[in-house]
């Protein structure tokens, strides 16, 4: 049994992907119908692009995310029945599942990007979120009591077995840092200026369910979609709905995932996207075949 995943926000800047953008016909064609539906060069915007674009950033992910499935199913001519889209990367699993079309997805993308920027700026307090390598989840579990019985808010933004992210206030994220520093064999990894897959966003996830995702028609889903909310199977097109709501104000549950991976008896999956953790933590137990910017031309994957 195969699966497809689609990995969330991984590093890919203009610059890091610039040379797929302008050679991958696959993604010249892709970005055009993006530009077509928001209005605007998505190429052009993306070269400009800073931090908080995330309606640029975020669109540009998904156009690539697309590129790359159309290469996939260009060079192996398989549809796995089984899609994985952590994090962002369940954008691109509406795709290929065909809940939304690309355009759909595009459009929801873009504008759900929208009233993530003017949330953000609105958003009071300075909370973090901060990623750790190699903490467990009981560790992590245990820090979050301990600065929850010192009345410090600190909590679970997501679980991707070699690494865990913690939200909290700036304050709270140094002192963690502090903490961390003490304890053997982890260590910090970065820290970003805002929380993600975090309770704070409990409002945003409402904003967005009461607007832009009222105006999409999610479709049935064509095979099944492991949550990396809970873990669950969803073939419901309303229950997939929910859990893209979902991922904004809980966190990221990979062990959840990989429990269900394990269950369904996967043997191999194809990892469509640039360079990221999750081919690394599947790699030892299941054959990846990973489809990226950096090897399309190299692997066969374009005729």
């Amino acid at each position: 049994m195969e699966a497809i995943l689609l990995p969330g926000l991984a590093p890919s800047s203009y610059s890091e992907v610039k040379e797929f953008i302008h050679h991958s016909p696959f993604a010249i064609k892709r970005f055009q119908e993006a530009s077509d539906v928001i209005g605007y060069s998505l190429i052009d915007a993306f070269k400009k692009a800073g931090e908080r674009d995330y309606e640029v950033y975020e669109s540009a992910f998904l156009a690539n995310s697309i590129a790359l499935l159309d290469h996939f199913k260009d060079r192996y001519g398989v549809e796995p029945n089984v899609a994985i889209g952590p994090s962002f990367g369940v954008l691109g699993a509406a795709v290929y599942t065909k809940s939304l079309t690309y355009e759909e997805a595009m459009w929801l993308t873009h504008e759900s990007g929208k009233v993530s920027k003017d949330f953000y700026l609105n958003l009071e307090g300075d909370f973090q979120t901060h990623f750790v390598y190699n903490l467990s989840l009981h560790e992590a579990n245990d820090l979050i009591q301990s600065f929850t019985q010192r009345g410090k808010y600190l909590e679970l933004a997501g679980y991707l077995e070699k690494v865990v992210c913690l939200c909290g206030p700036k304050v709270v994220i140094d002192e963690l840092k502090e903490e961390l520093n003490h304890k053997p064999k982890c260590f910090s990894l970065h820290t970003m200026n805002q929380p993600i897959h975090s309770k704070q966003l409990r409002e945003l996830n409402q904003k967005l369910k009461n607007s832009v995702f009222e105006q999409v028609d999610f479709k049935p889903i064509h095979g099944t979609f492991i949550s990396d909310v809970n873990g669950a199977l969803i073939t419901d097109p309303d229950e997939f709905k929910q859990t893209i709501l979902d991922g904004y104000d809980n966190p990221v549950r990979w062990d959840l995932v990989k429990g269900r991976i394990d269950q369904l008896g996967l043997e191999k999956i194809y990892v469509i996207g640039p360079k990221n953790l999750f081919s690394q933590l599947l790699k030892n137990q299941i054959q990846t075949i990973d489809v990226g910017p950096d090897n399309v031309f190299t692997s066969g994957a374009v005729k």
